[in-house]
């Protein structure tokens, strides 16, 4: 037999026995609660020095760019050195090279 637990005894003081647990939360699919920008798309990520962070946000900020838009600029330059098609989406980045 289990040994009696005070603290459940206490909390049972409180709960008000005509009042229903909450309902759980529906379990949604990943990525089905994403805003619509975000829809389809997963998130690629590591863990870096901040020193890392700091220095790409710079290259972005002196580029005009966003950091999105660098990463998948480098992902895009290591698609092509493994012979890969670059599949990154850019944005402006792309603009800007072809003007």
């Amino acid at each position: 037999m289990a040994k009696p637990n005070p603290l459940a005894r206490g909390l049972e003081k409180f709960t008000a026995p005509s009042t229903p647990p909450p309902a759980a939360p529906a379990i949604k699919g990943r990525g089905q609660n994403r805003p619509g920008a975000r829809k389809g798309q997963v998130l690629i990520g590591g863990f870096f020095a901040p020193e890392v962070h700091k220095q790409l946000k710079m290259i972005a900020v002196e580029g005009e760019i966003t950091l999105q838009e660098l990463l998948a600029d480098a992902l895009n330059t290591i698609f092509a050195r493994e012979g890969k098609p670059e599949i990154a989406r850019l944005g402006r980045i792309l603009e800007a090279r072809d003007s």
